[in-house]
């Protein structure tokens, strides 16, 4: 009996324990069930909090979490929000003028169809069964609407009526197209140098193909890199170092370096400054013989950068007449890379103000705006009048310590300019 008995109590024992446990779960069951109840409550009671509230992203995303850890899916209002495309399909592209198109996008109809079949390919997007993509002119109309008129991505969205991460991407896809595309062949030097000659000496100074300098563009603080970018004016800001030819075509540009170096260092780091050098960027690199010294072709600048056999600056403390009728032949053809800097800034007026872009990105968009004056400029598109050419923004000249490397170089300009001041004052009109 003693066993009979001990083997019923474990039988009861185990029952027990199963019904202990199969409460549990039940009571678990039934608090999660009122746990749901009372968060879907709430979500609904959120859903009646006024709009405004959830107008911060921060507030956005923990509205977004709240709703993940309750379990609960809101399905999406819309797939593709819905926005009017009307004003690029039925007025743009139907009814504006070429009058339009430049004080618009800065070029004509017919330059903005050239441009999109240069870079066409690298913009065009697969059709599929969800949604058409945005055409290619719609896309690289986007880029110049955004670089023309100080647009923010906002104000793009709404004139073309797409999204705005979708403003963002396509600008930085067009600008990146036409550096790649671009870049090589219109901002080149030619092989026309005895024109380019010819301009400089109408000007006033002989044998000389291209005048250099530099001007800044604002830029938004980095976040951790702000004082990476602090130029002498006080605010972050990049480099465009630029030598054009004597119709203001830029021939070269370096775009991307810091605005805390001095325009000297930039040029002297530049690949201009080494072709020049190694005498290749000037096809034949044609020279002339005055009173004994060869003289290359020449780059004119003012007295902030280093002194070149081939780079040519003022004396600025002239002691004879001929010193001082080189300087004002000098400044008076160096004014044209200063009004094209005018010309860039007030053609594409990104550059006015500050670029609120990524770091990465900033290069990539200015150097496109530069690509698309040389465009604008061999179309011969100008300037609407109310976004007249403003001065750039330069840097103080400030003396330097030239290295040791640096005293031939300075030595042999010395000779060069010497020569070529006697000789422009001897042959001067009088």
């Amino acid at each position: 009996m003693s066993a009979v008995r001990a083997l019923a109590l474990a039988l009861l024992h185990i029952i027990f324990i199963y019904i202990q446990r199969s409460i549990d779960a039940c009571n678990s069951y039934w608090m999660r069930v009122v746990r749901r109840r009372r968060m879907l409550r709430k979500s609904l009671a959120l859903r009646c909090i006024p709009p405004p509230l959830w107008r911060t992203r921060r507030t956005a995303m923990n509205r977004a979490r709240f709703l993940a850890v309750a379990g609960i899916r809101v399905p999406r209002r819309y797939w593709i929000y819905p926005r009017s495309r009307d004003w690029w399909d039925n007025f743009v592209t139907a009814i504006w003028d070429d009058q339009l198109w430049i004080e618009n996008f800065r070029m004509t109809r017919e330059t903005f169809n050239e441009l999109v079949h240069s870079i066409g390919h690298r913009l065009s997007r697969q059709r599929t069964r969800l949604r058409n993509p945005i055409s290619v002119e719609m896309r690289v109309a986007i880029a110049l609407w955004y670089l023309a008129n100080c647009s923010t991505y906002r104000q793009c969205m709404n004139q073309f009526g797409v999204g705005i991460s979708t403003v963002a991407g396509i600008v930085l896809e067009v600008c990146l197209a036409i550096e790649l595309e671009l870049l090589s062949r219109v901002v080149c030097l030619g092989p026309d140098v005895a024109r380019i000659m010819s301009g400089f000496q109408k000007l006033g100074f002989p044998h000389c193909i291209g005048a250099v300098d530099g001007t800044h563009v604002a830029i938004c603080k980095f976040k951790g890199r702000g004082r990476e970018y602090i130029n002498r004016k006080k605010f972050n800001s990049i480099l465009i170092q630029g030598t054009v030819d004597h119709t203001g075509r830029f021939i070269d540009a370096e775009v991307g370096w810091s605005g805390r170096n001095h325009d000297a260092f930039v040029f002297v780091n530049s690949a201009i400054c080494t072709a020049m050098d190694a005498g290749v960027f000037v096809p034949g690199n044609p020279s002339l013989t005055i009173e004994g010294v060869t003289v290359p072709p020449l780059i004119i600048s003012d007295a902030a950068y280093p002194m070149r056999r081939w780079l040519m600056k003022p004396f600025n403390r002239p002691h004879t007449p001929a010193e001082a009728y080189f300087d004002r032949c000098l400044t008076r053809a160096r004014t044209i890379v200063e009004r094209c800097f005018g010309r860039l800034k007030g053609r594409w007026r990104c550059l006015r103000s500050q670029l609120m872009v990524a770091e990465e990105n900033v290069t990539c968009i200015a150097t496109a705006c530069v690509v698309l004056h040389n465009i604008c400029e061999l179309k011969g598109h100008g300037i609407p009048e109310d976004d007249s050419p403003v001065r750039p923004v330069e840097v103080d000249e400030e003396s330097l310590e030239l290295p040791v490397g640096d005293r031939r170089h300075r030595e042999e300009g010395k000779l060069v300019r010497d020569a070529l001041a006697r000789h422009m004052f001897r042959n001067r009109e009088i």
